[in-house]
């Protein structure tokens, strides 16, 4: 009934619903994007979010780490995300807790910096994506990719 409810303002709307969970056995959270609402469900907090938008998610379950960078969409979108209804556009998946934590570290760098990732073409996420699948990395790297798509 829950899901149907979300479903329904979610299609209605043109908007994302992203679950949280803080369970032992799943945890996840967003780490980009500002919702323009927020409902209590039964298995955390749902955060809907507007399509057009870049939003960051972490799921950890059972210490598997991985994180999703995606757009949300005003139509159908390409991509099932644990957690999200309904498809998004995808942009970036991590499968490891390295390339997690490094997308992470980058994020917070350019929240810092205050650069706005929903005004970022795809193409910058698509050679961020390569960026962390490169064994050898640094943030340097990160930097110059940012500085070049962000100016």
């Amino acid at each position: 009934m829950e899901h149907q409810a979300i479903r329904n303002l979610s299609t209605e709307q043109r908007l994302t619903a992203v679950q949280q969970r803080n369970d032992p056995l799943l945890y996840s959270y967003t780490i980009h994007g500002t919702p323009v609402a927020r409902q209590q469900g039964l298995k955390g907090e749902i955060y809907l979010y507007e399509a057009g938008h870049i939003v960051g998610y972490i799921v950890d379950k059972l210490h598997n780490k991985r994180a999703f960078i995606f757009a949300t969409c005003s139509g159908t979108g390409t991509h099932k995300v644990p957690g999200v209804f309904p498809e998004v556009h995808l942009l970036i998946e991590t499968r490891s807790k390295g390339k997690t934590r490094r997308l992470v570290q980058y994020i917070e760098y350019a929240r810092k910096n205050k650069i706005v990732l929903d005004n970022l073409p795809e193409d910058f996420f698509v050679r961020l994506n390569t960026l962390l699948e490169e064994r050898k990395n640094s943030s340097r790297d990160f930097k110059n990719l940012l500085q070049r798509w962000a100016s």
